[in-house]
C-alpha cells in the first residue's frame, strides 16, 4: 500500500481527493522515518481532523519525538464556513456577535465536544502542555489568510524537506471529501519554509492559540486526573537514547554536491572511514562485492581533498585497473594531479632510499589481502618504510575478503599503518602492541584473545553486504539461479565420466625431472595443478580441452626426441646434467644442446604480468630449492643418469599413448555437434528477446575464443545482427589485446566495456546507437572492479574452483539499484552431471596433499571446501547448489564479532540515526514518580534494562565498571540496536495509559526482575574472570623466555657489587650512560626470534652475560652497533622499551569477586505480558 502510494505521490505530485486523497498524502509523508516536523498553514484545524491520522500521529509525536505547528486563518465567509462545518451558518456566527478570535474558541470547542477518544486527547493535552504542538492565528491586516501549505522535514530548522500546497483544509473534507487541488513539491520547500518561519515569528501577525486549546481540551477530559505513579515508556526509551545516541554525519549535498553520485550506504561509508582514519590512522573498508567500494574510496579523497591538509596521495592497486581508477574518481572531480597511481609490483622494486624520499599524506591500497595480509612480504616491508619516513601517513586499505578464517590476516592488515598512541587505553589490543609491538608475537597474542580481536575489528574495519545492509537505502536484485542440464550423447557422457581415471595417472616427465634422479614418488604441485586444471578445462569446453591435450602431446614429444638424444656423444651423464641445467635455468650446467624447456603456465596460458607479491615469495623459496638440486646434480652417476632418462621416456610414452587415445575419442565424439554450444546460443536468444544484454564469462582464453566466434556465426544474418564484443586482454588497445567488438580485433578493454553498459559507465553518447553492443564474452578479467549492470544475465560457461571469484563475477551486474529498478539478475550455471564424480575423486585425491604446498600460490587456485560441497549438492541435482555455496563462503568471509560488528550493519545505523534524532528534537521529562528509573508496557516486545557493574576483587578493592544492556527475557546482555529496538516499539503501549498498576505489585515485579540479573551478573563476572586469564596468559607468552632470561642475567650482573667498577668501565669505553643501562635491558626484553641478527645476542647472553661484557669490553661490531648510542638512543627503540615497562606495571590481572561486584539499573522498562 505504502509503495503504491508513494509511486502515485511522486510521480503524479497531484492531490485532488479523487484518485489520490490528502489524508493519504499526509499519512505517508507523517510515516516516513526521516519527517520530525510538520508546519501546517490552513484556515482551519480541527483536533477531530487528527483522528483520521490517529496511528501515524501518535507514532510520529511519541516514537519520533515529532513537532508541530499550526498556523491557522482568518477566513470566516459563508462559503468558508459551510465548507468547514455543515451545522454551522453565517447568520449563526453574525447573530452570536462573538468576535473572530471568540469564533474561533466556540468552533474548537464544538469540534472537541464531539471527540470520545478519550485517550486520544490526553494524548493531545500532553503534547500541547510540553509545546510539542503549537497554534497559532492570523491577525494581520490583511483581509484573508488564505493560505494552505503543509511541510515535512526532519526538523524545523531543516532547509530540505516536502512541501504541499493546494486548497485542503485540515478537515474531514478537506482530508477527504471534496475535491480538492494540491500540489506536491520538493524544490520549493525551502522558500515555503522561510515564509511560514517569518510568519510565524512576526508578533504584529500572529497570535498564539495554544493556551485556548489547552482549556478545550482539559474541560473535555474527565475531572479525576490520573495519577502517573511511574515513568512513562518514552522517558525511558529517552534515558536509553542518552546513552547510546552517537552523532551521525551526512554528507551535506550543499557544501559536498559530488555527494550525489554516491548511494546511500556509501555516503556513510565515507563518514565513517574517515572517522576511523582521523582516530586510528588507519582503516580498512571490507565492503562485500558488489557495494562499490571504489566510489566510496573516490569520495573519501574527495572529502580529504577539500576539507584537511591530506594533499598528496598514493594509490596502489592492479595496473588493470588504473582506468577503473580514473573514471570513478573523475565522477568525483578528482583529477589525475591529485594523486599518484602505482602498482604493487613496481611499488616494490623502489629502493629503500627511494621509499624514503616519498611524500604523501594518505595511501589508498586496493585488494590489500593480496601481498599484505603477512607482514614478512616484500610489500608489506616497503610500506612500512614508507610510513617510518612518513609519521602522520594515513592508510586506508581495501578487501573484499579480509577474513577467512585466518585472524592474523586481518590483524595484520589492520595494524600496518595503525597510530598505537592513538588506541584507547581500554582496549585490550593496545597491551599487546604496547608489550611486544607490531611484531608476530602480538599479532598472535590478539588472535588467540576474541575480546582483543573483536575490538580491533570494531575500531578499525568497515565491513557490509547484501545481507547486513540490503534494505530501504540499498536496493539490490533479487538473484535466480537457473542451473541448465545439457543431455549430451553416450559417448561424451563416457569420456567426462571416465576423465579421473584417464588423469590421475599421468606422470608429466617434463614437470620437476630431478623427481626421478631422487627416486622420488611423491607428485610435484604443478602436476597437480594441471590435473586439476585439466578437468576443469574439460568442464568448460570441448576447445579448451582439446587445446590442453594437444599442448601436452607435444611437450611429451619433444621432451622423448630430447631424451633420445642423450647418449649419442657418448657422454649421457654430461647430457643429462646439461638437461637439467637447463630446465632449472643453473647457469653452471646450461650448453647450447637446444633443448627445450617448458613450464605449466604456457599450458595454462597465464599472461606474463607483473609478479604478484606472494609469487614472488614462491619464486624466492624455489631459488633455495634449485641450490639444493645443484648439490644433487653433481653428485648423479652415469648409472644414475642411464636410469632417470630411461624412466622418463616410460612415462612420457605411457602418457602419450593415453593422451592420444583421449584426444582421439574427443575429436570423433565433437565432430558433428557441439551440444553445449547449442544450449548456451539457443539460451542467449531467449534472454536477448527479453531484452536482456548477456555477459558470458570462463576462466580460459580458448573457450571464450571459441564460444565468441561460434556465437557471432549462429546469433547474426543480414536481417537480425547482434553487436558484440571480446575481452580477453590487458586496458590497451593494439593488435594483441585480445579484444574485439563484432569482428574487429586490436580494440581496448575500456572501448568494449563501456559500449556494453554505456549507462552505467557513464556513456549516454552510446546509449541506443549502432555502436552499443548486448553481447559480452570473456575472460575473468573484466571480473574485478568492473559496473556492468545494464546487464542483467550472466552465464558461467565454467565455474572457478574459488566461489569468491563467481562472487566476484556477479558483483559485475549485482550492485545497488534505484527504487524504481525491479529487474531480476540471472546467474546460469551448465554443470556437466557426469564429470562430477571425476572432480570430487580428483580433489579427494590431491587436496589433502596440496594443502600447505600452495600456500604461497595464487589464491585462485585453492579448490575450496565450499566447492566441494557444491559439487555434492550438484551431483543430488540440488537446484540451490551454486547460491549455497556462495552463501556459505560468504558467511565464512564475513567476520561477526557479536556486540561489535553491529555498527557495521544498516539496521544499527537506522537505529542511531532514530535516537539521535529523538534526542535532538526535544527533551523528555516526567513528574515525581514512586519508582525511580523503570517503566512498565504492556505490548510485544521484550523487557530491556541497562545495569551498570562495578566489578570488585576478593579484598573489595575496585577494579573497573562496564554498562550492559540486558534482554530480560533472553537473560543475557544483548546489542544497542536489539534494546533501542525492543524499546522503541514499547513507546505507545505505556502500561498506566490503559490500566492502573499499583506500586506493591509493580515493586514484586521489579524484584523478580532483579533476580534475573543477579543471575546474569553473575555470568558475566565469570566472563570478566575468562577474559582476564586469557589476556594475563597471552601476555606471558608474549615475553620470549630466552630474551626475558638474557634480561634478568644481565640485570643480576649489573647489581653484583663485585663487578660494579669493571661494568661501569666497560660502559664508559663503549659510550654508554650509566643510567640507560636499565632501559637497555628492558630493550633486550623485547627483542623476539623474528629479529633474527639481534636475537643471536640474547641467546649469547642467556647462555653466559660474561661473554656479553667481554664482547661488549673487547669492541666486537655486532656488540657495539646494537648498543651504539648514535643508532639506540637517537631512535624509537628505548623510548618503546619505557612504554613496554610501565605497560606491564600497568596491566591489571586481578580476578572480580562475585560477593563484592556490585550493579545498579541505569533504567529499565518492564514488559507486563513478558
Amino acid at each position: 500500500m505504502g509503495n503504491d502510494i508513494a509511486k502515485s505521490l511522486y510521480s503524479r505530485k497531484v492531490i485532488d481527493n479523487r484518485e489520490l486523497s490528502m489524508l493519504d498524502a499526509i499519512k505517508f509523508l507523517l510515516s516516513e522515518e526521516n519527517t520530525k516536523s510538520l508546519d501546517m498553514a490552513v484556515g482551519y484545524f480541527y483536533i477531530s481532523g487528527m483522528l483520521l491520522l490517529k496511528d501515524e500521529f501518535i507514532d510520529f509525536m511519541d516514537k519520533r519525538n515529532g513537532k508541530i505547528r499550526i498556523l491557522m486563518g482568518n477566513q470566516t465567509d459563508k462559503q468558508t464556513v459551510t465548507s468547514l462545518d455543515k451545522d454551522s451558518t453565517q447568520e449563526e456566527l453574525v447573530k452570536s456577535g462573538l468576535s473572530y478570535y471568540k469564533h474561533l474558541v466556540k468552533q474548537s470547542d464544538s469540534d472537541v465536544s464531539k471527540i470520545n477518544d478519550i485517550e486520544f486527547l490526553t494524548r493531545v493535552k500532553e503534547w500541547l502542555d510540553q509545546g510539542r504542538i503549537e497554534v497559532k492565528v492570523y491577525v494581520g491586516e490583511a483581509n484573508y489568510f488564505h493560505a494552505k501549505s503543509y511541510l515535512f522535514a526532519s526538523s524545523q530548522e531543516a532547509v530540505n524537506g516536502t512541501a504541499i500546497v493546494g486548497s485542503s483544509n485540515f478537515s474531514r473534507n478537506g482530508l477527504q471529501g471534496n475535491t480538492e487541488l494540491n500540489v506536491l513539491s520538493q524544490d520549493s520547500y525551502y522558500p515555503l519554509h522561510e515564509w511560514y518561519s517569518n510568519l510565524w515569528l512576526s508578533d504584529d501577525e500572529t497570535a498564539v492559540f495554544s493556551p485556548e486549546l489547552i482549556k478545550l481540551v482539559t474541560n473535555k477530559l474527565p475531572v479525576v486526573e490520573r495519577v502517573m505513579n511511574f515513568q512513562p515508556v518514552k522517558k525511558t526509551y529517552y534515558d536509553f537514547v542518552g546513552i547510546y545516541a552517537k552523532p551521525y554525519t551526512n554528507l551535506n549535498i550543499e557544501t559536498t554536491p559530488w555527494a550525489v553520485n554516491l548511494y546511500p550506504h556509501q555516503q556513510s561509508g565515507v563518514v565513517a572511514i574517515k572517522h576511523k582514519l582521523d582516530t586510528f590512522g588507519t582503516a580498512i573498508l571490507a565492503d562485500g562485492v558488489g557495494l562499490g567500494k571504489t566510489r566510496t574510496t573516490a569520495g573519501i579523497i574527495k572529502l580529504y581533498l577539500q576539507t584537511e591538509n591530506v594533499n598528496k596521495v598514493l594509490i596502489v592497486a592492479d595496473k588493470k585497473l588504473k582506468v577503473q581508477w580514473q573514471e570513478e574518481l573523475a565522477i568525483l572531480g578528482i583529477h589525475n594531479n591529485s594523486y599518484d597511481y602505482t602498482s604493487r609490483e613496481k611499488f616494490i622494486r623502489l629502493s629503500n632510499s627511494e621509499i624514503k624520499k616519498l611524500k604523501y599524506t594518505l595511501v589508498v591500497i586496493d585488494e590489500a589481502h593480496m601481498g599484505f595480509k603477512n607482514n614478512n612480504t616484500r610489500a608489506y616491508q616497503k610500506m612500512m618504510i614508507l610510513k617510518k619516513a612518513n609519521p602522520d601517513l594515513k592508510g586506508l586499505l581495501l578487501t573484499a575478503t579480509p577474513w577467512n578464517n585466518k585472524r592474523e590476516d586481518v590483524i595484520n592488515i589492520g595494524t600496518l599503518f595503525l597510530d598505537i598512541d592513538a588506541i584507547p587505553n581500554d582496549r585490550n589490543y593496545k597491551q599487546y602492541l604496547l608489550l611486544a609491538g607490531k611484531t608476530n608475537k602480538a599479532v598472535r597474542g590478539i588472535a588467540g584473545d576474541d575480546v582483543a580481536f573483536n575490538q580491533l575489528w570494531a575500531d578499525l574495519f568497515l565491513q557490509r553486504t547484501r545481507k547486513t545492509y540490503g534494505g530501504k537505502n540499498v536496493k539490490f536484485p533479487n538473484r535466480k539461479f537457473p542451473t541448465v542440464d545439457i543431455r549430451y550423447e553416450p559417448r561424451k557422457d563416457q569420456i567426462f565420466s571416465d576423465n579421473f581415471d584417464t588423469i590421475v595417472d599421468l606422470s608429466f616427465p617434463y614437470m620437476d625431472p630431478i623427481k626421478y634422479v631422487i627416486d622420488s614418488k611423491r607428485e610435484d604441485v604443478g602436476g597437480k595443478k594441471l590435473k586439476l586444471m585439466l578437468l576443469k578445462r574439460a568442464d568448460s569446453s570441448w576447445v579448451a580441452y582439446k587445446k590442453s591435450l594437444e599442448s601436452i602431446i607435444d611437450r611429451l614429444n619433444l621432451l622423448n626426441d630430447n631424451l633420445n638424444k642423450m647418449g649419442i656423444s657418448g657422454n649421457i651423464k654430461g647430457d643429462f646434467k646439461a638437461f637439467l641445467g637447463d630446465y632449472y635455468g643453473l647457469s653452471d650446467y646450461a650448453v647450447n644442446l637446444n633443448l627445450a624447456i617448458f613450464d605449466v603456465k604456457k599450458l595454462q596460458k597465464i599472461d606474463d604480468e607483473d609478479e604478484d607479491e606472494e609469487i614472488a615469495n614462491s619464486r624466492r623459496r624455489k631459488q633455495v630449492y634449485l641450490e639444493n638440486i645443484t648439490d644433487i646434480i653433481n653428485k648423479i652417476s652415469t648409472r644414475k643418469a642411464e636410469s632417470a632418462v630411461e624412466k622418463m621416456k616410460v612415462a612420457a610414452n605411457r602418457d602419450l599413448s593415453t593422451l592420444n587415445s583421449l584426444l582421439t575419442k574427443l575429436n570423433k565424439a565433437y565432430e558433428k555437434h557441439d551440444e553445449k554450444i547449442e544450449e548456451v546460443s539457443r539460451l542467449v536468444q531467449e534472454e536477448l528477446s527479453k531484452k536482456h544484454k548477456v555477459i558470458l564469462v570462463s576462466q580460459f582464453i580458448d573457450t571464450v575464443s571459441y564460444y565468441y566466434d561460434e556465437l557471432y556465426t549462429r546469433l547474426n544474418d543480414e536481417n537480425n545482427p547482434v553487436r558484440m564484443g571480446m575481452v580477453t586482454g590487458g586496458a590497451n588497445n593494439g593488435a594483441n589485446s585480445g579484444n574485439k567488438i563484432n569482428q574487429i580485433s586490436g580494440v581496448s578493454k575500456k572501448e568494449v566495456l563501456d559500449r556494453f553498459s554505456p549507462q552505467s559507465k557513464n556513456r549516454m553518447d552510446l546509449f541506443n546507437t549502432d555502436e552499443e553492443i548486448n553481447v559480452l564474452v570473456g575472460t575473468d578479467a573484466i571480473s574485478t572492479g568492473q559496473n556492468l549492470q545494464d546487464a542483467v544475465t550472466l552465464m558461467n560457461l565454467d565455474l572457478p574452483y574459488n566461489p569468491m571469484q563467481l562472487e566476484q563475477r556477479i558483483g559485475r551486474i549485482d550492485r545497488p539499484r534505484k527504487q524504481n529498478d525491479d529487474r531480476d539478475i540471472y546467474i546460469y550455471t551448465f554443470p556437466v552431471y557426469t564429470a562430477i564424480d571425476s572432480q570430487l575423486k580428483m580433489t579427494e585425491r590431491l587436496g589433502t596433499k596440496m594443502k600447505g604446498a600452495i600456500d604461497d600460490t595464487e589464491f585462485d587456485n585453492v579448490v575450496l571446501p565450499e566447492y566441494i560441497e557444491y559439487l555434492k549438492n550438484a551431483k543430488k541435482k540440488d537446484s540451490q547448489a551454486v547460491e549455497t555455496m556462495l552463501d556459505t563462503t560468504l558467511d565464512k568471509i564475513t567476520y561477526n564479532s557479536g556486540m561489535n560488528a553491529e555498527e557495521h550493519t544498516d539496521q544499527y545505523e537506522k537505529a542511531n540515526k532514530r535516537m539521535y534524532d529523538f534526542r535532538t528534537n526535544g527533551t523528555v521529562v516526567s513528574k515525581s514518580v514512586k519508582l525511580e528509573n523503570v517503566s512498565f508496557s504492556d505490548g510485544k516486545s521484550n523487557s530491556i534494562a541497562v545495569i551498570k557493574v562495578t566489578y570488585r576483587d576478593v579484598n573489595d578493592e575496585f577494579l573497573s565498571k562496564e554498562e550492559f544492556i540486558i534482554n530480560l527475557d533472553d537473560k543475557k546482555e544483548t546489542t544497542i540496536t536489539d534494546g533501542e529496538n525492543n524499546l522503541y516499539n514499547e513507546i505507545t503501549h505505556d502500561y498506566e495509559l490503559h490500566h492502573k498498576l499499583l506500586v506493591s505489585d509493580a515493586k514484586e515485579i521489579v524484584n523478580k526482575k532483579k533476580n534475573i540479573l543477579e543471575e546474569v551478573v553473575k555470568n558475566l563476572v565469570d566472563k570478566y574472570n575468562n577474559q582476564l586469564g586469557s589476556l594475563e596468559k597471552n601476555v606471558d607468552n608474549l615475553q620470549d623466555k630466552i630474551a626475558k632470561g638474557a634480561a634478568n642475567k644481565l640485570m643480576d650482573s649489573a647489581k653484583d657489587i663485585n663487578n660494579r667498577d669493571k661494568i661501569l668501565s666497560i660502559l664508559d669505553k663503549a659510550n654508554i650512560e650509566h643510567n640507560k643501562l636499565g632501559l637497555i635491558i628492558n630493550y633486550i626484553e623485547t627483542i623476539t626470534p623474528e629479529d633474527e641478527e639481534l636475537y643471536a645476542i640474547v641467546k649469547e647472553i642467556n647462555q653466559s652475560v660474561d661473554n656479553f661484557w667481554f664482547q661488549l669490553d673487547s669492541g666486537n661490531p655486532k656488540y657495539r652497533e646494537l648498543f651504539n648510542p648514535d643508532k639506540l638512543f637517537n631512535s624509537d627503540t628505548l623510548e618503546f622499551a619505557e612504554t613496554l615497562n610501565a605497560a606491564r606495571k600497568d596491566l591489571n590481572t586481578r580476578q572480580a569477586d562475585i560477593k563484592n561486584t556490585t550493579f545498579e539499573v541505569i533504567l529499565e522498562n518492564i514488559n507486563i505480558n513478558s
